[in-house]
């Protein structure tokens, strides 16, 4: 400490510092401007868990120094413990290797060397304390800077957060008003569908009636052309189609003699509804017949048949290429497969409309003008009698099965077990030909619970066997298949006589319907309450010109048939 000065009696002290402190005191003080304070921000639970989170820390840290400190202070009075023992050991070792009296310079002499040397190691011991307690400080104000940091951050983020949170509220505003809106716009968006339900329920029934008007014009017997591709298994006929547009005309170029006996060409022309070229495939042949199959859904009786001599095409159109129909839907299948999975689709569309369908399936053979039932059991179906029985509307079969379906994959499988059973044999003109007719019937009955309305019709897909001469078809020389071509040959000439009688009938004329089993049995598709497709079916050779012929010629008065207009069967589920 600097010595105190004393100042002698009469001097004055100089009030130069005493002014300056009064004169600085006696200066009017600075108003101060006191600012509002600033409205603290509210903390959320996160904000405020947060706070808590750090408060937790900084008092764990404190905990900590303080601890430190207490250690440091133990260490510090052991230390000086310890010094003051080495300092009486020294005093007491001093004293004992003191020297004589006459030659110690002096005890204060040896004391102040003592309390010297005490004073260095309290400094050294200060010193080092010193250097600790900074080197704390500096971690201390490291971790106040963090701190303060954080807590600028957490401010930050909660003004950002408060700044977010009075945007939601604007955006729910606004989000509550466009769901008012919604509501609003909702509930017209029902009232107008109900007003469309009503108004498509009015367009479905124009619809099927504007259907069935065109398949009206069109006419009710149509016939389909097509010419099978060659396979490299003879010389090509020369067939050509003048109307590449409409599809609608065949010419075939055959040789001749003129009334001289010279060779000449004969040209032979026919139109029909339409004629497939051998490149065709099979979905555009269903292209065409695929609008008779919603007639059936409609009500409307159908009736689609194969004609063609053996060896031409019948079946692959109608079955497909494959051994066994398939499940699938390839390049390969044929009508049969394809209206099956066209009809449940749609009837799986109508549910909409408040329809529900029931399908129910009949395989009959024709083989020598019996009919034999192709779905029973090998010993059941040769005992049992079947009678063909019409109603105005409906053919039915006595003592045949009939198989309720819910898919068309259950089709592909009465398809499958039929064609086992079905009579087929070897021809010149085809390995496996058909030696009786198949007939495929599918019988659909629609319930609308909207509008009580009941529709029933059938759908009867018909293989006819093959049409063929006994000479080319080397049928002559065996007694059962002379037989077997015999009652072909004999059904398929009714079913002309029948064709010509209706062609030709104006109410008066007697339609031979009985002259075969054939015949009665498609008397309903031949009738006038049924849309009726006949699906030509040809041969490129050039070996197989003349039956090429006769089918074309046969198809050419079915065309020509009018057999009046189609009705629906409908009914109201209403007593």
């Amino acid at each position: 400490m600097p010595a105190e000065r004393t100042v002698p009696v009469g001097m004055r002290v100089r009030p130069s510092a005493r002014r300056t402190t009064v004169a600085m005191d006696s200066q009017p003080r600075a108003v101060r401007r006191t600012n509002p304070k600033p409205t603290k921000p509210r903390m959320n639970d996160a904000q405020r868990h947060a706070m808590q989170d750090l408060f937790s820390l900084e008092a764990r840290r404190r905990q900590e120094l303080g601890e430190q400190d207490r250690l440091a202070h133990e260490i510090r009075t052991q230390k000086s413990l310890d010094i003051d023992q080495s300092i009486r050991a020294e005093r007491l070792k001093s004293q004992e290797n003191r020297a004589p009296e006459p030659s110690w310079r002096g005890y204060n002499d040896y004391e102040v060397e003592v309390f010297r040397a005490e004073q260095e190691q309290i400094q050294r011991v200060l010193r080092a304390e010193i250097v600790q307690q900074r080197e704390q400080i500096r971690l201390l104000r490291s971790a106040a800077d963090e701190h303060n940091l954080a807590h600028e951050t957490m401010v930050q983020a909660n003004r950002t957060l408060t700044a977010q949170i009075a945007s939601l509220q604007e955006q729910l505003a606004t989000y509550d008003a466009k769901t008012h809106t919604l509501h609003a716009e909702v509930q017209a968006t029902r009232t107008r569908n109900a007003q469309l339900e009503t108004q498509l329920s009015e367009a479905e029934s124009l619809r099927r009636k504007l259907h069935n008007q065109v398949q009206e014009l069109r006419g009710n017997v149509r016939v389909y052309v097509r010419v099978r591709p060659a396979r490299n298994d003879g010389e090509l006929a020369s067939i050509t189609y003048p109307d590449p547009m409409l599809h609608s005309q065949i010419e075939l170029l055959s040789q001749a003699e003129n009334a001289m006996g010279q060779p000449t060409v004969r040209q032979h022309a026919f139109g029909f509804d339409h004629v497939f070229p051998p490149q065709a495939t099979q979905e555009d042949v269903f292209a065409e017949v695929s609008d008779l199959m919603q007639s059936v859904l409609d009500g409307y009786n159908t009736t689609i048949f194969a004609y063609g001599q053996t060896g031409s095409g019948k079946t692959h159109t109608l079955e497909g290429g494959a051994n066994t129909v398939s499940h699938k839907i390839d390049t390969s299948a044929g009508l049969i497969p394809r209206a099956m999975h066209m009809l449940w689709d749609v009837a799986h569309r109508l549910k909409t409309q408040g329809w529900t369908y029931e399908f129910h399936a009949q395989m009959l053979q024709i083989y020598l003008d019996q009919v034999s039932d192709l779905l029973a059991s090998s010993d059941s179906s040769s005992r049992e009698k079947h009678e063909i029985r019409h109603t105005e509307n409906h053919t039915n079969v006595t003592n045949t099965v009939v198989v309720p379906l819910s898919s068309a994959e259950e089709v592909f499988e009465l398809l499958e077990r039929a064609k086992k059973r079905r009579q087929v044999a070897a021809t010149l003109m085809n390995d496996r030909s058909s030696r009786s007719h198949s007939v495929f019937i599918l019988r659909v009955r629609g319930t609308n619970s909207v509008t009580n309305e009941v529709c029933d019709a059938t759908l009867n897909l018909v293989d006819l066997a093959g049409s063929e001469r006994l000479a080319t078809s080397g049928s002559a020389s065996d007694p059962s298949r002379l037989k077997e071509a015999q009652s072909i040959n004999k059904s398929l000439s009714s079913l002309g006589d029948v064709i010509g009688a209706l062609s030709s009938n104006h109410g008066t004329r007697h339609i031979p319907y009985r002259n075969s089993t054939l015949t009665w049995l498609l008397k309903n598709s031949l009738g006038g309450n049924s849309k009726t497709l006949m699906l030509l079916a040809l041969s490129p050779l050039k070996a197989h010109m003349n039956e090429s012929l006769c089918s074309l010629r046969f198809a050419s008065k079915v065309h020509a048939t009018h057999i009046g207009s189609a009705r629906a069967i409908k009914s109201s589920t209403e007593a």
